[in-house]
């Protein structure tokens, strides 16, 4: 009994420093430390993007919180506590969007991926790990971009009655250089102006324009260059000799008086002429066959979204259309298509004289017009009269006519909308340019049976079709 007294003091010491060292390892082992990478990430418009994350030493996150965010922790681009994903509170631009590498987990592995990015989702990132006893977090930076489309470049009338060179490209972020240089080789890029516009998705559409005159080099190129990228686009222009002939001042004085003269003598002709032809072709446009306007049924079309293709995307109002590339999962139908990425109008028609309109503006691949009810939709054939489609499209800078073989169209000024009419009765389709009021082409000779729809197709994922109200 002595001797178990003499001893107690010396085992409670000892009990007492193992629960003190089991203790200091417990505090030790929930200190960890949140490690993003040092550069800017940068992902282009639609893609998907995983943002790294990775915490040291390697403990496992099952248990504990996972958060990423941008400026507002209590909006979170993702939140994993509890042990489940909480969408419940996460910000509404994306939900759907976002995913944690759950199988990472006992690694230490907190990246997130972030799909189907937006111009919008440029910024900084907070990867935000909390265990109760300990945390940390660490910030990483998103960066944006798109290479735009090859310019376009022509020659226009400049506000003060001379000539200007416009280079033009769509689909740019962010803004891109522009550098313009003569045919001597010199930066001229202080004598251009330079416009750029976003569209609803935050893209940019980029034009510059530069004043010539008869003094100045005729050729002209174009630079337009992504700075994160470090990729250019270019594109050149040699202006004809034809727009600035050399010729001594009196015989401009000479030749400017004889322009004078014709003019004068030819100018009543002229503009009788000219108002005649409009008259007839704004009444033809108008009436279209000479009925009374009042039988032109404008129609408000909308899309059958049963009959879309899976990897197009239809506006809730069902008055716009964009091809996304990602197949979705939708209910089988006999009307959808499944090869043609394309769309119906849900009204068809079977008698009268119908006409509708379709913003095409930023949008360089599509086709218009008329579909019939018992075209094929499942199997690739040609978009041609012969298999119930009427149609012309663009592709790129081509325009074209859906027949066999395809027939280029010369459009002149490239139309932001196209008008679309149909007459059932006299089997003919047209197309216009609706800004210009200038006809583009007309299917003739047809004799329709069955039911007829409007027809979208699009595979151009950075501008929508629009159909106009």
């Amino acid at each position: 009994m002595r001797y178990f007294n003499q001893s107690f003091p010396i085992m409670q010491g000892r009990v007492f420093s193992c629960l003190l060292l089991f203790g200091f390892h417990t505090v030790l082992s929930e200190i960890f430390d949140v490690f993003v990478p040092d550069d800017p990430i940068t992902v282009s418009v639609g893609k998907d993007v995983v943002l790294e994350c990775q915490v040291v030493p390697d403990i496992s996150l099952d248990t504990i919180e996972v958060r990423w965010f941008t400026s507002d922790s209590a909006s979170p681009v993702h939140l994993y506590t509890g042990g489940q994903d909480r969408p419940d509170v996460q910000d509404k631009d994306y939900q759907g969007r976002t995913e944690l590498f759950k199988d990472e987990f006992p690694h230490g592995n907190a990246s997130l991926k972030l799909k189907k990015i937006k111009v919008s989702d440029e910024g900084n990132y907070t990867c935000y790990i909390d265990s109760k006893t300990h945390h940390d977090q660490a910030v990483i930076d998103l960066k944006v971009e798109e290479f735009g489309d090859w310019p376009w470049v022509h020659v226009e009338e400049s506000s003060n009655e001379g000539l200007c060179v416009v280079c033009q490209s769509d689909g740019w972020y962010p803004e891109p250089l522009i550098h313009w240089v003569n045919g001597k080789g010199e930066d001229v890029t202080v004598q251009s102006e330079t416009e750029f516009i976003k569209d609803s998705t935050g893209l940019i559409t980029v034009q510059s324009r530069i004043n010539v005159t008869s003094d100045s080099v005729n050729k002209f190129s174009c630079f337009m260059e992504n700075q994160f990228l470090s990729k250019i686009q270019e594109a050149h222009l040699q202006i004809s000799d034809e727009f600035f002939p050399r010729v001594r001042a009196w015989l401009v004085s000479f030749w400017v008086f004889v322009v004078l003269v014709i003019m004068a003598i030819a100018v009543d002709v002229m503009i009788h002429r000219k108002e005649d032809k409009k008259i007839k072709e704004l009444e033809w446009f108008c009436t279209l066959e000479g009925y009374d306007k009042v039988e032109l049924d404008c129609v408000s079309v909308t899309l059958d979204v049963e009959t879309t293709n899976p990897r197009l995307e239809v506006s809730k109002d069902l008055k716009s259309l964009r091809w996304t590339g990602a197949w979705r999962s939708l209910p089988d139908t006999e009307k959808r298509f499944t090869n043609w990425a394309c769309v119906l109008g849900s009204e068809g028609f079977t008698l009268g004289r119908h006409y509708w309109e379709v913003e095409v503006v930023g949008n360089r691949d599509w086709s218009l017009g008329i579909a019939s009810e018992s075209v094929e939709r499942t199997r690739w054939v040609s978009l041609i009269p012969e298999n119930g489609f009427w149609t012309m499209g663009r592709n790129g800078n081509q325009f074209y006519i859906n027949t066999s073989p395809p027939l280029p169209l010369c459009v002149g000024q490239i139309p932001r909308k196209v008008g679309v009419y149909l007459s059932y009765e006299s089997g003919t389709v047209s197309f216009y340019n609706a800004e210009t009021k200038s006809h583009l082409h007309t299917f003739t000779g047809n004799t329709f049976t069955g039911k007829l729809y409007p027809f979208f197709g699009t595979l151009y994922f950075k501008h929508f079709l629009r159909i106009c109200r």
